[in-house]
């Protein structure tokens, strides 16, 4: 197989360059118009009031009920990030060399629902997290 020599775009022909340039002008002019559109901000005046949820003192700190009557809830979580630059010795270097950047993340949330029914208290607990 022969070594191509030249620019990469040697091989287009006209028909694609002429597309390529219709698509190039069609994109072009969709930012343009949209661009041009006057943007409308959002008058909070007009929202309706929302109530703040009532305190659940009774099932611990941090439990709320958002529905009148409903269950208390406590959503809990935690974040983790870390960013760095390793030795270029160390894993993480790239075939050159180089050194690459670290970055690492984790998170975790906690929706603990608690409620009285005829039969007793009963409770759900859902904990999702990614990461470490």
């Amino acid at each position: 197989m022969p070594w191509r020599t030249g620019p990469p775009h040697a091989s287009l022909t006209p028909e694609r360059e002429a597309r390529l340039m219709r698509a190039t002008s069609l994109i072009l002019a969709a930012a343009a118009l949209v661009a041009a559109l006057p943007a409308h901000a959002l008058d909070i005046r007009d929202l309706p009031i929302a109530r703040a949820p009532e305190t659940c003192p009774h099932e611990g700190p941090g439990f709320v009920r958002f529905v009148p009557g409903g269950p208390c809830t406590r959503i809990s979580g935690r974040v983790r990030a870390e960013v760095g630059t390793p030795v270029p010795a160390r894993p993480g270097a790239g075939l050159d060399g180089m050194a690459r950047g670290v970055v690492s993340g984790a998170g975790q949330v906690a929706i603990d629902t608690r409620t009285q029914t005829e039969y007793g208290p009963a409770r759900a607990y859902l904990r999702l997290g990614t990461g470490r």
